[in-house]
């Protein structure tokens, strides 16, 4: 008999993903389970497994494939790759799934579980993961005995993931630039070690040894206290750019040559025209939080600017609806048609110095064109219990903007837009603003912000009167 899942491990199922504290609630029983409803859910067929080097992830890992052991399965096992990578292999072997065993940028007591169909469609609320979840409330316990794991077939990709970077961007027509790339003990330096020793140039890798405690800085890039060391570094070196990748590497944030960050709608700004230029016409999909900076570029190159909804498989999604050449994410995911629509942390950095090369300016330069017309904040969250009255109180605290609710709430005035939207992966609401003159993003954040402050006043003093009202 299947034993229900408790309200923690039904708090594994996110948005995108399985994800969640290590071994528990996110035990090797419920990778097991998990691996065996990806199975059934498959309808069976040649399923890919990698994971990376967070200390539970052999464990959750053999579980995850002992699970997967069902009649009409054959597994591949790829070891520990960067979770691009791992959806290359998909796409390169044409499985019919794949799955990597990582947390992505939390913490390293968290661990998870992402999953992909066939040609690297991913798995996710709105494709495959809530019947998932119903086959794995439904399905039996692991048997008593410790099983053993599906046969798997271990596959070396190095060389096919280095050509096929290089069939995209030529390595020796790039610049010999000098740039620091810190995988912070992640993924990151697994595939990109093999990669730019063989680009012109000088890369200096900087904790690329994987470690799954993240010893010297945390996952998430867009921490600005997980980039001060890499800051440090670009400018103690003088070097031309450099690189940061989240804890599986399907993320990579930029810093320019003066060692400011460049957010990733910047990015996608920058790298979108060279791609225009190479597909006249072409269509470059952006979530809606960025500045108006990437569809202003891109009308300006002759492309077709379409914006999507938050969250990286829902931009996968547009890719593919649109058939997009590239399309980029304020978080630091970027996708390209030539990867199967999918996301490559190792492309965007190849194209940014062929950018740099063509331009014949520092990356600090073409990026100043950018913060001089649009003014950005850092994203902020806050913990809001009712996000519906937030969305309410901000909405009428502004009015006569255009107002999008495709995700959350966007409004543009003349002269500033934001977006506040509820997180698709932790309980909060996550605020992006950016103004067109000096000073005006800071004081609508502090505005807002003060709102969000006041919503969540409001949702606590009506639980506290209904608490009483009970008690009477």
């Amino acid at each position: 008999m299947a034993r229900e899942l408790t309200p923690d491990q039904a708090g594994l199922f996110k948005a995108y993903d399985v994800r969640g504290a290590a071994p528990e609630p996110l035990s090797p029983e419920v990778a097991w389970r998990v691996g065996r409803a990806f199975a059934r859910w498959l309808g069976g067929g040649r399923i890919g497994l990698a994971r990376d080097a967070r200390r539970t992830s052999p464990s959750l890992a053999r579980a995850f494939s002992a699970g997967l052991h069902t009649p009409g399965v054959a597994v591949f096992d790829y070891g520990m790759l960067p979770t691009d990578a791992m959806w290359f292999a998909v796409r390169r072997d044409r499985l019919d799934g794949g799955a990597v065993i990582t947390a992505s940028h939390n913490p390293p007591g968290d661990n998870g579980i992402k999953l992909v169909e066939r040609d690297a469609t991913p798995v996710f609320q709105e494709n495959g993961l809530p019947e998932i979840r119903r086959l794995v409330a439904e399905g039996p316990d692991p048997p008593d005995e410790a099983p053993s794991p599906a046969a798997a077939t271990p596959r070396d990709l190095a060389d096919d993931y280095r050509a096929f970077l290089e069939s995209v961007v030529s390595f020796r027509s790039l610049p010999a630039l000098r740039v620091v790339l810190d995988a912070g003990n992640g993924m990151g330096g697994v595939m990109a070690a093999e990669v730019f020793s063989r680009v012109p140039g000088q890369f200096l890798a900087v904790q690329f040894r994987p470690d799954g405690a993240f010893p010297n800085r945390g996952a998430n890039p867009l921490d600005p206290r997980n980039r001060e060391p890499l800051v440090r570094r670009v400018l103690e070196e003088g070097a031309d750019f450099g690189v940061l990748w989240d804890g599986d590497a399907d993320r990579c944030v930029f810093v320019d040559d003066h060692g400011l960050h460049l957010p990733g709608d910047f990015t996608t700004a920058l790298l979108a025209p060279a791609e225009i230029a190479k597909e006249p016409g072409a269509r470059i999909v952006y979530d809606l939080r960025s500045s108006r900076a990437v569809p202003d570029e891109v009308s300006r190159a002759g492309g077709a600017p379409c914006a999507g909804r938050v969250g990286h498989a829902y931009l996968k999604r547009r890719m593919r609806q649109e058939d997009a050449r590239f399309g980029g994410e304020l978080s630091g995911h970027f996708f390209f048609r030539s990867a199967g629509y999918a996301d490559n942390a190792l492309l965007p950095i190849l194209l940014m110095i062929e950018r740099i090369r063509d331009a014949g300016r520092s990356l600090s330069d073409l990026a100043g064109d950018l913060r001089r017309h649009y003014f950005t904040v850092d994203e902020e969250s806050r913990f809001v219990p009712d996000p519906a009255i937030a969305l309410e109180m901000v909405r009428e605290a502004f009015p006569g903007g255009k107002v999008n609710t495709l995700d959350g709430l966007t409004m543009d005035f003349p002269d500033w837009r934001f977006t506040l939207r509820p997180s698709n992966t932790e309980p909060v609401m996550r605020l992006t603003l950016e103004a067109y003159r000096a000073g005006l993003a800071e004081t609508r954040r502090d505005q807002i912000l003060t709102l969000l402050d006041r919503a969540r006043e409001r949702t606590r003093t009506s639980s506290e009167q209904s608490t009483v009202r009970r008690d009477r």
